[in-house]
């Protein structure tokens, strides 16, 4: 066994590896060895931690690790160990002063701070007779002692997460603390934590199979989570009806509320279930009474003084206002008045309680509707009472405090999802959450002091572990993880858990992921997302998922060792799998409509593959299912198929729309046996006899566009494609040839198999052979033989390539640097502007084309004039006027008085101040055109341009709003064609000045 040794603060944990020195470190102390002391009149969170560290000195230890003890401070005991662990409160230990005034440690730094620690190497403790050294971990407050010592347990090797995810631990013989590793600056946010939005049948399935309720049992592994990821803060379990009338923190265990303030979590309610009462305690014991201020006042408030009374031993947050039954705005003429009143009601009977209306903590969530009265200025809320906004369910912020509102007393905070139920579609299901995303809006979040409160939506708790640690570690310490940073958070979390060897390909996968989900959650993603025609995309988004999945697989089966084999599975593997089926499948089943239309045979393939996928998914959650004898059963068994035109997550996976074609049966010789499907287009009128039909001679007339491919240009794509597929039951044999050799075919003969793959035949362009200047179309011959009934009956197709040899000279060449129009746009990623200007920044892990993003600074948008974003470009001669689309991804206003805005110039379009989101209909509400941009993950505001001259322009596009993230900008001359993500990258010519 080798020795560990700790260390001092790193990013996301606080503590972090200092080089591993050979040998015993000077000054270090020896834990395994330790007897943990903790006084016995300390705050019973401090002692539940101290526990909870020899449990995991036991777990990494090769050696028997003493049992706790509770030092009483009028009885000195002596140990059975020369060293000594030594954890308490500034507050409250009698052990912590009594270092203080032997001048052993020292506080100052900490004290009267909130939630801090230090720690030290001591030398002969009064306390301790017969102790020789102690290591002290000493806490500013209860939260910060407890913070302390979970921090010792991470660098000992035991994950926040090891219940939850099974982590292994290592054990070794020896464990060296080192002196001075303490956190004396206060958390970046105030009160962090989580809202269990329970959803049926997973978490509410396992705690009732494992828990038989959501009581004392299960609360602890929460409660122990939240510590070591040094949160403080819970909204519990609330969702109705199963079983009837659905979990209720304070109802269902008698231990809970107790057991929340002996851990030292902070106890609040959801947005929608005010003064510490749960909804369905108001079902339970008024099954026939209407959730209704106007019509159940007198009986509300008497609930609502209930939860008040209840709570007053412990440590709480009040949820204020009140929302409609089952969690909808109320059905009333105003609205706002009647929350208005529910308020002054609720202060009055906290006043009649406490003595003050103001003596506890307080927050009114600004969620959907409440915001709109709250932005109207329909409600007055008192100073001391936090304002929490939210996001808009999809990790976009509706609205953070304004210049006025940052001051205020009782500050604000954020409520912000993970996942989500509800309109336009629920996703629940697996993390489909962009962290590139989600760190620029809780940076937003804190630059705007929105700093009390960060509780996040987690729903099933276990599929989020990275989500929620990223986001924790930011609430912790806000620039803990820098904009470039991403990788060094993977890998640390990599390195925590799996050890250096698995680190860097786990780190790798999981960036992976993160990249690919933040192009559309999963959920959202349907047959006709991706286009299989244009720009490769389909293929792309299908082969990344693949990629991904084949090399963390590769690892599962060569590297991982047996005990990390379940967390690996449950982390890396599992998510990465799921993800490509269910991709996998979504683009199957367009093949399958598309392929079916065609009349392709390979259609019944496409369909079989999604069917096989569909038993895959299902096949996979059980998989899980089973892991360490069911461990984690029930979990990952929420429904992802079938949503149709409905939020309402489905019953039961389904799938529809599959297509089968006849295989057996023989095409119509009007129109032959072999299929040609060109890039770019489906065909004329697909599948039907055309009146221009006859597969003895290429296509005329009106059926040339579905033969015709896009032009090949120097700086456009490399590559075409064309596919031969069988629409009968024989087999045919092709031969493909091209009229000159600079047209360079990947096939040029072979045979097209009923039952078997289709045959894409890849185009490419050797340059150095067409003439300079050369425009003119290609003509590809496709011909079979045995497809129809006769000798002289073979099918003949053409396919028609144009080729446009335009460039620029060695003039322009050696002085233009930017991006050069082909295929009829040109696309230009926001990340390479001829130059960055110092105030703006990029954004590498945020957007969805793996490129990254521009953002202008905060700094530079409140106290300079901001330049323009400048990008080069070259078009070729065209008629048709020009339009530009800018993406950007989606976020939203932030305050109704600045809104964002940018400026934007290209040939004849100048136009200063736009409004990137429209304004909505009433102050509050969600924008026009929100519906669809919050599934496409982007606003996609496009400017008529007009024609544009042949040459060299600028476009000019700068931002006056930090919240404003570019992707990219198409300018389309006429060749743009539809896809989700947009074409990608133009050709980018660097100047040669030689």
């Amino acid at each position: 066994m080798t020795p560990t040794c700790l260390t001092q603060a790193r990013p996301t944990t606080t503590l972090a590896a200092w080089p591993r020195p050979r040998g015993r470190p000077e000054r270090a102390l020896n834990l395994v060895h330790s007897t943990t002391v903790v006084d016995q009149d300390d705050f019973v969170g401090v002692k539940l931690a101290a526990a909870a560290l020899v449990d995991d000195l036991r777990r990494v230890s090769s050696a028997e690790v003493p049992p706790l003890v509770e030092l009483r401070s009028d009885s000195p005991t002596t140990l059975a160990t020369t060293t000594a662990i030594i954890v308490g409160t500034i507050e409250s230990s009698s052990l912590i002063r009594g270092l203080v005034e032997q001048g052993l440690v020292n506080v100052e730094a900490i004290k009267g701070k909130w939630e801090c620690f230090a720690t030290a190497v001591v030398d002969k403790p009064q306390c301790l007779p017969g102790c020789e050294r102690a290591f002290v971990v000493a806490g500013s407050d209860k939260r910060g002692a407890t913070y302390g010592i979970y921090t010792l347990t991470e660098q000992i090797g035991v994950s926040p997460w090891h219940w939850w995810a099974d982590v292994p631990v290592k054990h070794h013989d020896e464990i060296f603390a080192l002196p001075h590793l303490y956190s004396s600056k206060e958390p970046s946010v105030k009160f962090r934590g989580i809202f269990i939005n329970d959803e049926a049948p997973a978490l509410t399935g396992l705690v009732l199979e494992k828990f038989g309720k959501y009581g004392k049992e299960f609360h602890v592994k929460v409660f122990d989570l939240l510590l070591r990821l040094k949160a403080n803060f819970m909204w519990p379990a609330m969702w109705p009806g199963y079983p009837n009338p659905g979990s209720s923190f304070f109802a269902d265990d008698d231990e809970n509320q107790k057991t929340a303030d002996d851990y030292g979590i902070v106890m609040s309610t959801s947005h929608h279930e005010p003064m510490q009462r749960a909804t369905n305690e108001w079902f339970a014991e008024n099954e026939r009474g209407t959730w209704s201020w106007l019509t159940h006042k007198d009986k509300i408030t008497q609930f609502f003084d209930q939860g008040i009374h209840r709570a007053v031993p412990y440590e709480s947050y009040f949820t204020m206002g009140m929302r409609g039954e089952y969690d909808v705005a109320m059905d009333t003429d105003d609205p706002a008045a009647v929350i208005q009143d529910v308020i002054n009601t609720q202060r009055s009977l906290i006043g009649a309680r406490h003595g003050r209306d103001d003596a506890v903590p307080q927050l009114l969530a600004l969620y959907k509707e409440v915001q709109e009265y709250y932005d109207a200025g329909k409600l007055v809320v008192p100073e001391d009472v936090t304002l929490l906004f939210a996001d808009d369910n999809f990790g976009s912020i509706r609205r953070l405090p304004s210049r006025m509102e940052q001051g205020r007393k009782g500050g604000a905070g954020i409520y912000y999802h993970f996942e989500y139920v509800g309109h336009p579609r629920s996703y629940k299901w697996i993390n489909s959450n962009s962290l590139g995303k989600t760190w620029h809006q809780l940076q937003e979040a804190h630059a705007r002091n929105a700093r009390q409160i960060w509780v996040f939506n987690v729903g099933d708790i276990k599929p989020l572990e990275v989500p929620l640690t990223f986001a924790m570690a930011l609430a912790w310490d806000i620039t803990s993880i820098a904009a470039d940073g991403f990788s060094t958070f993977y890998k640390e979390l990599a390195v925590r858990d799996f050890g250096n060897d698995l680190a860097p390909s786990i780190a790798a996968s999981w960036d992976g992921y993160d990249r690919l989900v933040a192009v559309r959650r999963h959920e959202h993603i349907e047959a006709n997302t991706f286009s299989l025609l244009h720009y490769s995309e389909a293929d792309m988004i299908e082969s990344e998922w693949r990629k991904l999945v084949a090399n963390a697989q590769l690892v599962y089966d060569s590297m991982v060792p047996e005990q990390y084999r379940a967390c690996f599975f449950e982390l890396v593997l599992h998510p990465l799998k799921a993800s490509f089926i269910y991709n996998s499948l979504r683009i199957n089943q367009a093949r399958n409509q598309l392929w079916a239309s065609q009349r392709r045979n390979t259609a019944n393939k496409a369909m079989r593959t999604v069917l096989d996928l569909f038993d895959e998914d299902f096949s996979l959650s059980e998989e899980f299912h089973q892991i360490l004898g069911g461990k984690w059963n029930q979990i990952m068994r929420q429904t992802h198929y079938g949503f149709n035109d409905t939020w309402h997550a489905p019953s039961r996976d389904m799938i529809s729309g599959l297509c089968y074609v006849q295989a057996r049966q023989d095409s119509n010789p009007v129109v032959g046996q072999l299929g040609v499907c060109v890039e770019g287009h489906t065909g004329v009128r697909p599948g039907v006899c055309n009146e221009e039909s006859d597969r003895t001679h290429p296509s005329r007339r009106d059926l040339v566009p579905g033969v015709t491919l896009g032009p090949m240009t120097p700086y456009g794509p490399k590559s075409r494609w064309f596919e031969l597929y069988t629409r009968g039951s024989k087999t045919l044999e092709f031969q493909c040839s091209a009229p000159t050799p600079c047209v360079r075919l990947s096939i040029a003969s072979g045979r097209v198999v009923p039952g078997q793959p289709d045959v894409r035949v890849e185009i490419t362009i050797d340059w150095e052979q067409v003439p300079a200047d050369l425009d003119e179309e290609v003509l590809i011959d496709v011909r079979t033989q045995g497809g129809n009934y006769g000798p002289y009956l073979d099918d003949f197709e053409q396919v028609h390539l144009p080729i446009n040899n335009r460039r620029l000279d060695k003039g322009q060449l050696a002085t233009f640097t930017g991006f050069v129009e082909s295929d009829g746009y040109v696309s230009i990623p926001a990340v390479a502007p001829a130059t960055l200007p110092s105030e703006y920044r990029v954004l590498p892990k945020v957007g969805r084309l793996g490129l990254g993003s521009v953002v202008v600074d905060r700094g530079a948008v409140a106290a300079t004039q901001v330049p323009d974003l400048t990008y080069d470009i070259y078009v070729w001669e065209s008629t048709s006027a020009a339009t530009l689309t800018l993406y950007f991804n989606m976020t939203l206003d932030l305050d109704p008085d600045e809104v964002m805005l940018y400026n934007v110039s290209l040939g004849p379009l100048s136009l200063e101040r736009q409004r990137l989101v429209k304004e909505p209909a009433n102050k509050g509400e969600l924008p026009p055109g929100w519906y669809t941009a919050v599934q496409d993950c982007t606003w996609k505001p496009r400017h008529e341009v007009g024609v544009l001259p042949a040459g060299r322009h600028s476009l000019y596009i700068r931002l006056l709003h930090p919240n404003m993230i570019l992707e990219k900008a198409v300018v389309d001359l006429g060749g743009l064609k539809p896809s989700y993500l947009g074409p990608p990258m133009s050709t980018r010519l660097i100047a040669n000045r030689q």
